[in-house]
């Protein structure tokens, strides 16, 4: 992983639970990945370079069906969740491939991404799935932190806000967009902070969430809360990030 240049600010926000640092981590086979500088400024870094560990012919199989592997990514979150997103990048991930994607419907935003085998691009069949897995639960919670997001949209547009307006001052930076839009698959995320939530099941989502989708602000947060209080877990995590030119400052920040 990237080491950015400058002190690092971590300071945890907590909505309805406890808090959770980022998991991330290497893994450890025969691939090659794209040489990267390993250290670069964090306003400078915009996704350059970056490309998960994977075989060279995987590598060489994403760039040469970049675009109809991105539909695959497309298609396989409006099968599942019924949102449309957008993908921002392909690549090679192990024996094959990875899509990126962005989503910003009915103000649920978030940033996930989905490996698939180089077989994807020989169909464009439904790819509604049935994993009750580890792994498809882990998306489900990526995805519910753009809900959780739309939820408190208010609250933390207004944070946002107050990082802004502080950013010159403390003389702090974080992710750019780029690098967002390019590398980042862990829920929503902006600039300074980032949201995980629960992971429930891809069904309890069918069930409890996916109808929210459409509904108007009130009801849609009203939902969220009902959903949650059925399901006997409300848990949400927020994790402030930023990277210092100068030294390392602390905000506290009351709820």
């Amino acid at each position: 992983m990237k080491k950015f240049i400058g002190s690092v600010l971590a300071t945890t926000l907590i909505l309805g639970g406890c808090s959770t640092m980022e998991n991330e981590s290497s893994k450890d086979t025969n691939t090659e990945t794209k040489s990267v500088p390993e250290e670069m400024e964090a306003s400078k870094y915009v996704g350059q370079g970056f490309q998960p560990p994977a075989e060279k012919d995987a590598i060489e199989f994403a760039k040469k069906h970049k675009d109809k592997i991105a539909k695959r990514g497309e298609q396989f979150f409006m099968d599942n969740f019924g949102l449309k997103v957008k993908a921002t990048n392909v690549v090679g991930s192990g024996d094959g491939v990875e899509v990126f994607v962005h989503c910003d419907d009915h103000d649920i935003v978030f940033n996930a991404s989905i490996p698939f085998d180089k077989s994807i691009i020989e169909s464009d069949s439904s790819l509604r799935s049935e994993d009750k897995g580890d792994d498809m639960s882990t998306l489900v919670g990526t995805v519910l932190s753009g809900f959780e997001y739309r939820a408190h949209k208010q609250e933390l547009d207004s944070l946002t806000e107050v990082l802004k307006e502080y950013k010159s001052k403390y003389k702090y930076t974080g992710y750019t967009e780029n690098a967002i839009m390019k590398t980042q698959n862990s829920g929503f995320r902006n600039e300074y902070y980032y949201l995980t939530a629960i992971p429930y099941t891809l069904d309890e989502y069918k069930k409890y969430f996916q109808p929210l989708i459409k509904e108007d602000d009130k009801t849609f947060s009203d939902g969220m809360k009902n959903s949650k209080n059925n399901l006997k877990i409300n848990l949400v995590h927020m994790l402030l990030q930023l990277y210092l030119a100068l030294k390392t400052i602390t905000l506290k920040i009351i709820q």
